[in-house]
């Protein structure tokens, strides 16, 4: 007899109580930490039209899209498989966010600083630690040219990993017009350009070896000697990069000095020339977020201006990053991070006839900021005070009719036994106390 799978699909994950917690306190404090820099919350569909997120211009990311079949009349199986989708599951959030500004902009303030976190989900095969849904937390400002918005963004960012406690990552910092300064230099055809990017991409995954080889391979083995020194080196050589591309490293050099100057030491901040991120989709200074000891980086972005131009509107200078939420929950995890508590107390059901009583004083618990559980059933007092330890709760509570008429609860510590007798009218008081 066959049985209907109890595992979600390959790609997909179930969350057991105590990491569904600690990822809901982790999204609490980006939120916080993004609505203290003046970013606005906004939210956008799970799926939009194919139109939206191939950019009206497929390519690779049509490849990530989960795609939605047309429903009802529209949907034509005689058709071309081309032809049986009109909808689709968003692969990020800038995209949206472009298609939402665009529709919007009439109610928005100039620049509008955005913040959006939400699932996304991607087509593509799964492997550790790579999911076909997952989060992102995304801080965009969208209508101003000035470098300060890739400062106040990685500023905010940097905020986030410190109210979390995570240790200083290091911030790379490249800007896309030098990459193709560089490419000028040493007269690379424009047709491999976007080649070569990729392979320089992979520098600190591969090293300079591997990929010196594959430049070898695009440019028929004729690799320039300063771009063999430049790969080589490790080290971003600033009198080259200010020779070759001088506004471009300007800029870069300004961000970096007033982030070093503000962020209380909490970096490092380096210029990056072979830092690329996706050159079909940025075209200023990009930056990623890396941690000691895990491949990859924890979050990144950069400046896209005009994305807004595909919808139809007017050019619009935009910037903005995304956290790895799912690459954060690992390096939090590793790091021991706290798993978040269960309730400050949970009452137990004495009987029937003190039903009342007990659910009116949860009520006045709860109004005075306290989490408390109600044992939610019948049964012995053991049962449920086996039920108050298993959702982690600090105290279980008992109000019998003795206590009931001394108007008095029994507040038993689960974690070491102790029971004491507390008045009901010092109870938030006794638990808040305990808690602190």
């Amino acid at each position: 007899m066959s049985t209907i799978p109890t595992t979600p699909p390959s790609g997909f994950r179930d969350f057991l109580p105590d990491s569904c917690a600690l990822r809901s306190r982790v999204i609490e404090t980006i939120s916080r930490v993004y609505r203290s820099y003046g970013f606005s919350p906004i939210d956008t569909p799970a799926a939009e039209d194919l139109a939206v997120l191939m950019g009206k211009a497929g390519g690779e990311n049509e490849k990530l899209i989960f795609k939605i079949m047309k429903r009802g009349e529209k949907l034509d199986l005689s058709q071309g498989a081309s032809e049986l989708a009109d909808m689709g599951l968003r692969f990020d959030l800038t995209l949206p966010l472009a298609r939402y500004y665009s529709r919007h902009r009439g109610v928005l303030p100039t620049p509008f600083k955005a913040f959006h976190i939400g699932p996304v989900w991607r087509a593509e095969r799964a492997q550790k630690g790579r999911y076909r849904e997952f989060i992102q937390c995304d801080a965009d400002i969208l209508g101003s040219e000035s470098n300060r918005c890739e400062i106040e963004v990685i500023s905010a960012v940097m905020t986030v990993f410190k109210e979390l406690g995570l240790a200083a990552p290091a911030v790379a910092l490249n800007d896309r017009r030098m990459l193709f300064a560089l490419c000028d230099h040493w007269h690379i055809p424009e047709d491999k350009r976007n080649s070569i990017f990729i392979a320089m991409d992979k520098l600190d995954k591969v090293g300079a070896e591997a990929v010196l080889a594959d430049i070898g391979q695009l440019l028929d083995g004729r690799v320039p000697e300063d771009l063999r020194a430049f790969v080589s080196s490790g080290e971003a050589d600033h009198d080259f990069l200010k020779k070759v591309a001088p506004e471009p490293m300007a800029g870069l050099l300004q961000i970096r000095e007033t982030l070093a100057q503000t962020s209380d030491s909490y970096g490092p901040f380096t210029i990056s020339p072979t830092l690329v991120r996706g050159l079909d989709y940025y075209t200023g200074p990009v930056f990623e977020f890396r941690c000691p000891g895990l491949s990859g980086s924890i979050g990144g972005g950069g400046r896209y201006d005009g994305l807004t131009e595909k919808f139809g509107g007017q050019r619009t200078p935009a910037c903005g990053l995304s956290i790895g939420f799912e690459r954060l929950m690992l390096v939090l995890e590793e790091a021991g991070a706290q798993k978040a508590s269960g309730p400050d107390a949970c009452l137990t059901v004495f009987s029937d006839e003190l039903w009342p009583q007990t659910l009116g004083l949860a009520k006045r618990l709860r109004g005075a900021g306290l989490r408390i559980d109600v044992y939610p059933g019948t049964g012995k007092l053991k049962a449920q005070f086996k039920y108050a330890d298993s959702v982690k709760a600090r105290y279980a509570l008992v109000l019998g009719p003795d206590e009931a008429a001394a108007g008095k609860v029994n507040a038993k510590e689960l974690a070491t036994g102790t029971e004491n007798l507390v008045a009901l009218d010092d109870l938030p008081a006794f638990l808040k106390f305990k808690a602190a």
